[in-house]
């Protein structure tokens, strides 16, 4: 192959091309975004070299990646990492890639945890979060907060490998900040000795309905782990877990911060009314205007 076919323009050419058959919503972007990965450099060097032709392994490695997303594998499993929040975060397998629907949830939780930490000047929040993953959530709130201490639960080993990764990566956010960050292998919250009573549970539980995952578009449904999506017969197994077993988790003027489905408002506030225990809640929307976080208080008195 002569020089001028094997360019980075040129392989960005065809693979584009290749691309728009099968991905048409950003055929360009997944090009750019494995290429910059293959050469390990930023995107913005992909213009500045354009000329620059490739090499016989780098040319190969670049179009097997660029076969397999045409399948539609994800391009975060491809290339290993997600950026959330201001964090470049490690993903497998075997965990859920990161949204931007959950910056909703971090966003609120900052907002609440903050206020709570006006409340108790110079105190160590306790926070519990129920399926970790890639730790993407509790360490968005350590790059935002001091005096954390945040209990992270996932229910394997190999997903909690992998939060241990980008916990060590992100380490920082932690000792220099006063934060404390552990990572604790159960399922749900039971066995969980927790050190005192929770100020906060943070959550994105799985909550997709069981039949429903086969219908997700297919980077989801064929390649990201099932068991983070899964969230039962009517997708609120975990909400009602949560309902029922939190209470005896949370001080008494305890906040629960839940990641929810585009179209769980009404399911959950009337599973909410079968749980007397908390005193009230209220839903934040994302930026497409759904229902994206249920805040949810333990009865005060």
């Amino acid at each position: 192959m002569s020089n001028e076919h094997s360019t980075i323009s040129s392989l960005l050419r065809s693979a584009t091309a290749q691309l728009e058959e099968t991905n048409p919503d950003s055929p360009r972007l997944d090009s750019e975004l494995l290429l910059a990965h293959v050469l390990g450099c930023s995107r913005l060097d992909l213009f500045l070299k354009a000329d620059q032709p490739l090499n016989g392994d780098e040319q190969s490695t670049f179009k097997e990646l660029v076969r397999q997303r045409s399948t539609g594998n994800p391009i975060a499993y491809l290339t290993g990492e997600k950026g959330f929040w201001s964090l470049n975060l490690e993903v497998s397998k075997a965990t859920l890639i990161p949204r931007p629907d959950t910056e909703t949830l971090v966003e609120a939780a900052v907002d609440h945890i903050r206020k709570w930490q006006n409340k108790h000047p110079g105190n160590t929040c306790l926070i519990a979060e129920l399926g970790t993953g890639t730790a993407a959530i509790p360490l968005a709130l350590c790059s935002e907060l001091n005096n954390l201490h945040i209990i992270s639960v996932d229910c394997s080993t190999e997903i909690l490998e992998v939060a241990a990764r980008n916990v060590r990566r992100h380490e920082h956010l932690l000792k220099n900040r006063n934060n404390k960050l552990e990572l604790a292998e159960n399922d749900l919250f039971s066995g969980i000795d927790f050190p005192s009573k929770l100020d906060f549970i943070v959550s994105n539980p799985p909550y997709i309905p069981t039949e429903k995952i086969a219908e997700l578009q297919t980077d989801v449904s064929e390649f990201e782990p099932h068991i983070a999506l899964d969230g039962g017969l009517d997708g609120l197994f975990f909400y009602r877990y949560l309902l029922d077993q939190a209470p005896g988790f949370l001080k008494k003027d305890g906040e629960m911060l839940l990641e929810i489905g585009y179209d769980q408002q009404t399911d959950l506030t009337s599973l909410q009314s079968e749980f007397p225990e908390w005193e009230s809640s209220c839903f934040l929307p994302d930026l497409q205007g759904n229902a994206r976080v249920w805040i949810i208080n333990k009865e005060s008195a």
